[in-house]
């Protein structure tokens, strides 16, 4: 082997060195447990494949609404009907895309609830199972709680078991300072959805058809990011493809939510009596308009 060969294989050598102890760092950072910091973030969305298979009536898809606002016990407990709450920080429709090819390989939902403040995101934080090099900079700060667990075992989705299902409790109370009327003009114009996102709620909602899933459109409380011109966005896309859209914004009188002590923070997420209000009002309208689909 002459010199200039062994001058490439050893950097390549040294490329390949480099990147396995890269991946290697990014494992030992990774949460390996859902009570871990940044624990949430990694297993909350998918926790799902934890599941037992085939075990799951409703799949609910979003953001950080989702796992604020939506609480499976609750609709368990009150309606019978089992759920996953798969909502994480700033997840946009390609992500929940993603996640329901994912579901679709261990669970047979009847119905699919999408929370619909994700069609105006663009942003992600989604970390997936492909993204090796990411939890390097996302858990960094885990050094700080580092234990001899983290440097043999191997982070797992399939086998961290959320007894919550997504849903992330809070007992905080913020008193909002946003009037009753914050949705604004009821005479503006719809928002626009960009084209990207467009196509993305176009292919999630032709996937569910083509597995006879029913797809129930909801966008609940949060006087922080929603008004008129997205209500009327996503109506278009519910009359567009003949689905029912609940907007839990407009329906606040209806379950009684109170902006001052039904939100965590100021009027972005729900706290745990925000979310039982909000997940009762979601069960009896699917008793209601979804029934027939979980009768015997």
């Amino acid at each position: 082997m002459n010199a200039k060969c062994k001058k490439w294989l050893t950097a390549l050598l040294c490329i390949a060195m480099s990147f396995g102890v890269f991946f290697y760092l990014g494992m030992i950072v990774t949460p390996k447990d859902i009570n871990d910091s940044g624990g949430s973030l990694y297993y909350n969305g998918m926790g799902f494949l934890a599941e037992p298979k085939n075990s799951l009536d409703i799949m609910v898809y979003g953001n950080s609404d989702v796992y604020s606002g939506f609480s499976p016990e609750v609709l368990k407990n009150t309606y019978g009907y089992s759920a996953y709450a798969s909502g994480r920080m700033l997840q946009n429709m390609k992500n929940i895309n993603d996640l329901l090819e994912k579901t679709l390989q261990c669970q047979t939902p009847k119905l699919i609830i999408l929370e619909t403040d994700c069609f105006f995101e663009e942003r992600s934080q989604y970390v997936s199972d492909f993204n090796l090099f990411a939890p390097t900079f996302i858990y960094h700060s885990r050094w700080k709680e580092i234990k001899l667990r983290d440097f043999t075992q191997r982070p797992s989705r399939k086998s961290n078991v959320d007894v919550n299902k997504g849903f992330i409790s809070s007992d905080l109370v913020y008193k909002t300072d946003f009037p009753e009327d914050y949705m604004g003009d009821p005479e503006v114009q719809p928002a626009v959805i960009s084209q990207h996102n467009a196509k993305e709620i176009d292919d999630f909602i032709q996937t569910c058809r083509r597995n006879q899933i029913e797809v129930l459109l909801v966008e609940l409380p949060s006087p922080h990011s929603w008004d008129y011109a997205k209500h009327y966005a996503v109506q278009s896309v519910a009359e567009k493809y003949d689905l029912r859209f609940v907007d839990l914004n407009l329906q606040r009188d209806t379950y009684g939510l109170v902006l001052q002590t039904d939100f965590r923070d100021n009027g972005n997420h729900l706290n745990n009596s925000g979310a039982q209000k909000a997940t009762n009002f979601i069960g009896a309208y699917i008793c209601d308009h979804f029934g027939y689909l979980f009768e015997e």
